[in-house]
């Protein structure tokens, strides 16, 4: 774990959820069929989220994949707000997130120490992930946005290893399972939709965190 690395991500996380922040509290990403579940009042929460999740990406001790893992975490806030929201993953915010993620792992292939064999196991992890979560939408209520999001998680966390998409994985359900008795607790009903994109990010977070304090 690098300090100057991790306060330099929380700096640029907190510009960015500046940023964010500006856009989401307008609500654009909203569409007349939504049913909202936040005020947008309270999107100001993902300032201090994407310096959190900016902070996190410095714990890896590759430079450049710390680029990487900041773009994937810091996007992944807006990710978060949006699934909670209206329960949705926008295909506009996956079309600039997805590429963007791919173009750091590239950068970080080619600069950092992984070698082209960690730009392989990303897009292999990638595809493994989409196909998983695309049987798991097909045989139940898994939403094609998860599906989408998970293709993104496992490029993240293919380029740190196979053991770290394994760690994401269990985590990310682990943490839908709690959400899901937390639900029911409350008085949901067992048909009740679950938004399954932050449990899939908290899974990605934690195999990131555990990848940075293993290294």
């Amino acid at each position: 774990m690098n300090l100057a690395s991790t306060l330099i991500g929380a700096a640029a996380g907190m510009g960015a959820g500046v940023a964010l922040w500006v856009w989401l509290r307008t609500g654009r990403y909203r569409l007349s069929e939504d049913a909202p579940r936040l005020s947008l009042a309270h999107t100001r929460i993902v300032i201090p989220a994407a310096a959190a999740a900016g902070a996190l990406a410095g714990v890896l001790d590759d430079p450049w994949l710390v680029i990487a893992a900041w773009v994937y975490l810091v996007g992944s806030v807006v990710v978060v707000w949006i699934d909670l929201d209206v329960h949705r993953i926008p295909d506009r915010l996956l079309s600039w997130w997805a590429p963007a993620l791919l173009a750091s792992l590239v950068l970080a292939t080619a600069m950092g120490g992984g070698g082209w064999g960690m730009l392989v196991t990303a897009l292999l992890s990638g595809a493994a992930l989409t196909v998983l979560f695309l049987v798991l939408a097909l045989v139940g209520s898994m939403g094609l946005g998860d599906v989408k999001l998970a293709g993104v998680t496992g490029l993240m966390l293919g380029a740190l290893g196979w053991a770290a998409l394994t760690t994401g994985v269990a985590a990310g359900f682990a943490a839908g399972a709690v959400a899901a008795l937390w639900m029911l607790v409350r008085g949901a009903r067992a048909s009740s939709h679950l938004a399954f994109g932050p449990a899939i990010i908290v899974g990605a977070a934690a195999a990131i965190a555990r990848a940075g304090l293993a290294g």
